[in-house]
């Protein structure tokens, strides 16, 4: 993995720099300048929209006791988008562009917590993280374990208004 990511850093600036010679040979520099600004202008303004709507939307939720994943995921990826839209280039403004749209945000959520949801076994430990209640499986397969304590059923605890009761 930090290979892909030591990669990824070498490349996006290569692949920005390119992309910025070509725009700027058919329109020129200082347009190509120009757009280069103005789509990062659109874009964090876009942003600020969005994430001043997601941060209402999980304030009316939290006072209603409702679950306010969405909004974080939401929420955390209108930061990665606006971390894009700041570097100059196509390329980037073009990903936090994509990131601005909810079901693009919903769909790599989901892949992501698909992916962390994945079993992954080495011997006899194999660790598993199930994002939907709190159920956490650890080290033994064959002896789940969850929060605090060492308690080893196969169903998770009831949630009160104090934490976990048992």
């Amino acid at each position: 993995m930090p290979l892909i990511i030591l990669m990824a850093i070498l490349a996006i600036p290569v692949v920005e720099l390119t992309v910025l010679i070509h725009v700027g040979g058919e329109i020129g520099a200082l347009n190509t300048v120009g757009l280069c600004l103005l789509t990062a202008a659109i874009g964090l303004t876009l942003v600020r929209h969005q994430g001043l709507k997601v941060l209402a939307d999980m304030q009316t939720a939290a006072n209603r006791g409702e679950p306010i994943g969405a909004s974080l995921v939401h929420g955390f990826f209108l930061v990665v988008a606006g971390f894009f839209l700041l570097i100059p280039g196509f390329v980037t403004d073009t990903i936090g562009a994509l990131l601005l749209i909810p079901p693009v945000r919903m769909l790599l959520a989901k892949l992501g917590f698909a992916h962390l949801m994945v079993r992954r076994g080495s011997g006899t430990s194999q660790t598993t993280i199930i994002i939907e209640g709190d159920f956490v499986e650890t080290d033994h397969p064959d002896r789940p374990t969850r929060g605090r304590g060492d308690q080893h059923t196969d169903t998770p605890p009831h949630i009160g208004p104090n934490g976990p009761e048992n």
